[in-house]
């Protein structure tokens, strides 16, 4: 169907006020934000971490929080939302032995032949952090006509990579839906914050991390959310549980107080008496009381705030190329199929920091007048043709590895 003038007309300018917006961005906020620090006496015993405004993006405390690590199922918050863009919830998919994984995985538990809904899948990946849920979701979304299974999960995993550089998440890389750790396959606490802020847009997402208890359309399965911290903190809405040998201990965790919503972030954590649990609870409760108080003295925000591109808009930015045409079809993307490793090696040892603040204000500004003057130049030719959170009692240090320690959970017992 042809396109009227009008309609390129409104996307043209969309496009470059996006652009506009997008370079301000970069420009503004390294300026206006100063970073937040570690918390010394709020005792966090996981080695990074992160808590900031879900609304805002400020930044109340952080440490290691740029180090690029491994992330065990926190991955499936990533993999939970490609999944919510590109299936329906009610779709049918039936799993097949290359799904199912053995009993040292965290497993949603069925077996090859079984049909589930996409919703009961979900389910599966977010609560029990099924592996094989995690690999029935992106073999049979990814799937194209020809592929292998192996070939499809590797297009799921490319899209969910391409989301996220969309968003304009430097830290992460992805490559199996389930985190299992694997060379190559990481993000960083600051990453899984941010993306988090993003997910939460998602009413579905909103309701996977927060139900306790799911039972399968089929009645087959009783699924129970791994996370703790459900039972015992008043104020969560939800989160997501990690853990293999080379992330440690790993939690995401979503708060909701005097209508502010708090994200906490930590990695590599101790198990030793729910000790990482204990972690988010207090950062939660710092963050709260943090912006409390800022609130009540009329104080602006003037530390350090995270922000992400909405990866749809970014996907626009993208095709506006001298020549495009804006509001054709859009090609859809088929990232080259990689192979997905079956087995973990040694941890990762790569970190690094996301700063990325080399960039200079005019270099910023010029790109910005490229993009816009080149859409404008396309369209017109196209148109003429309180106290501070503490631990309630002091933490005790990590106790010593007994003579005979108790065997280490499975390769994802979250």
């Amino acid at each position: 169907m042809p396109i009227s003038h009008s309609r390129q007309t409104r996307a043209g300018w969309l496009v470059i006020r996006a652009a506009l917006f997008s370079c301000a961005t970069l420009i503004l906020l390294p300026l206006l934000s100063a970073g937040a620090q570690e918390v010394p006496e709020l005792r966090i015993n996981s080695k990074r971490y992160i808590v900031i405004d879900a609304d805002t993006g400020e930044v109340f405390a952080q440490r290691g929080a740029h180090d690029k690590v491994a992330i065990a199922s926190l991955t499936k918050i990533f993999t939970a939302i490609e999944a919510l863009e590109r299936g329906d919830l009610d779709m049918l998919i039936t799993t097949k032995p290359s799904d199912v994984f053995d009993p040292s995985s965290s497993l949603m538990g069925f077996g090859p032949g079984e049909t589930f809904t996409l919703r009961d899948l979900l389910y599966g990946l977010m609560l029990p952090s099924g592996n094989d849920a995690a690999f029935a979701i992106a073999r049979a979304l990814g799937y194209q006509e020809g592929d292998t299974d192996e070939e499809a999960v590797a297009r799921f995993v490319g899209w969910m990579n391409e989301r996220v550089r969309n968003m304009g998440l430097t830290e992460t890389n992805l490559v199996r839906p389930d985190g299992w750790g694997v060379e190559g396959h990481y993000s960083s606490a600051h990453d899984v914050a941010v993306f988090t802020m993003y997910a939460l847009q998602y009413p579905m997402f909103r309701e996977l991390i927060s139900t306790a208890v799911y039972t399968t359309s089929n009645g087959a399965y009783t699924l129970t959310n791994t996370n703790k911290l459900l039972n015992s903190y008043p104020y969560l809405l939800g989160g997501k549980t990690g853990y293999d040998e080379d992330a440690g201990y790993c939690l995401m965790e979503v708060a909701q107080r005097d209508g502010h919503t708090m994200i906490s972030v930590t990695l590599d954590g101790i198990p030793d008496n729910e000790d990482w649990y204990d972690d988010n609870r207090v950062l939660l409760e710092y963050a709260f009381e943090q912006k409390t108080e800022r609130l009540n003295a009329n104080r602006p925000i003037t530390g350090e705030i995270v922000s992400f591109r909405d990866p749809d808009a970014a996907r626009i930015l993208a095709m506006a190329t001298a020549g495009a045409v804006l509001g054709a079809p859009e090609p859809t993307p088929t990232p080259p199929p990689t192979p997905i490793p079956t087995r973990p090696p040694a941890p990762l040892a790569d970190s690094g920091d996301g700063g990325g603040n080399g960039r200079l204000i005019a270099t910023i500004l010029v790109a910005g007048a490229v993009i816009a003057a080149g859409v404008a130049g396309s369209l017109f030719r196209t148109r003429g043709s309180p106290p501070r959170a503490t631990r309630e009692s002091p933490r005790a240090e990590p106790a010593e590895p007994s003579e005979s320690p108790e065997p280490p959970p499975p390769s994802d017992a979250d």
